[in-house]
């Protein structure tokens, strides 16, 4: 378990701003990788706000979040959320032991031999599957397992990615997404709520939310593609989905599937290039 006092607080966050970005991958927030006391932590700061109560609404609804996607049968590492003081804002910090980047998913697929690379895309449509078998039907909550999300660690996969927390549905979801973008104010000026849903809609929609893994999986490793979308057509059929999803999901899976113009556009304004779309000859 992660003790962290006060003044571990402090030093953790004042060791973190001397040092640089561990991963460009982050919207929300550049995580930091830093050494502290034998053990390597991973801090992520977010947008300062000066609403208290919206804050305690986040790290209320953050807590019972992680509980709900563990109920599912989904692994969290140890997670952390305090918040700082800034320039009289509060800054939303979440502090988990940082992974290997040996053991972060999306290497492992990027670098793995093509008889590992099927096997990988198994475990995390496997987490896909959890959220469709296993969420409680009474709630509304969302879920995000692409593979940047993910750690393999000791043969099981762990999702770190606990920001923002979904225990929501997803019209309140993408109100925070727009309120806790670094870039808020072009984003409220110009992007319309709904517009929002081209992103989140991988978030609580099963079709699409297994079409973005088996894209993320295609552009990692194009000349596999064909492989993984054939795979992904069979892991499909052989589940325990409605016919009428696995239908869909087929027909989706019949190319490389492309990241929406929104997605590139956001990660264009975060600096997060990530791999392009595969060309369609």
């Amino acid at each position: 378990m992660l003790g962290i006092t006060q003044s571990d607080l402090d030093l953790i966050l004042s060791i973190s701003e001397t040092g640089s970005a561990d991963s460009n991958l982050g919207f929300f927030s550049k995580p930091y990788r830093i050494d502290y006391k034998s053990k390597q932590l991973i801090v992520k700061k977010y947008l300062p706000v000066s609403d208290s109560g919206f804050v305690s609404g986040i790290i209320e609804n953050h807590d019972m979040y992680i509980q709900a996607l563990r109920n599912m049968g989904i692994k969290v590492p140890d997670t952390i959320i305090t918040t700082h003081t800034l320039n009289g804002k509060t800054e939303i910090i979440i502090i988990q032991e940082a992974f290997r980047k040996s053991e972060l998913l999306r290497n492992l697929v990027e670098t793995s031999l093509v008889s590992e690379l099927l096997e990988l895309c198994r475990f995390i449509f496997d987490e896909a599957m959890k959220y469709l078998k296993n969420r409680e039907k009474s709630i509304k909550i969302g879920f995000h397992p692409t593979l940047r999300n993910y750690a393999l660690h000791d043969g099981s996969l762990y999702y770190f990615d606990t920001f923002p927390p979904m225990l929501m549905g997803q019209r309140e979801l993408n109100k925070i997404i727009l309120r806790m973008s670094p870039f808020r104010p072009f984003f409220i000026k110009f992007i319309p709520l709904n517009w929002i849903n081209l992103v989140s809609d991988e978030y609580y929609c099963f079709d699409k939310m297994f079409k973005g893994i088996a894209g993320s999986c295609c552009r990692l490793r194009p000349e596999c593609a064909d492989a993984i979308l054939r795979f992904g057509i069979d892991y499909i059929n052989n589940s325990p989905c409605p016919q009428a999803e696995k239908a869909k999901i087929t027909a989706m899976l019949q190319s490389p599937p492309d990241l929406p113009v929104q997605w590139t556009f956001f990660r264009r304004l975060s600096s997060n290039v990530g791999k392009p779309n595969i060309r369609k000859l």
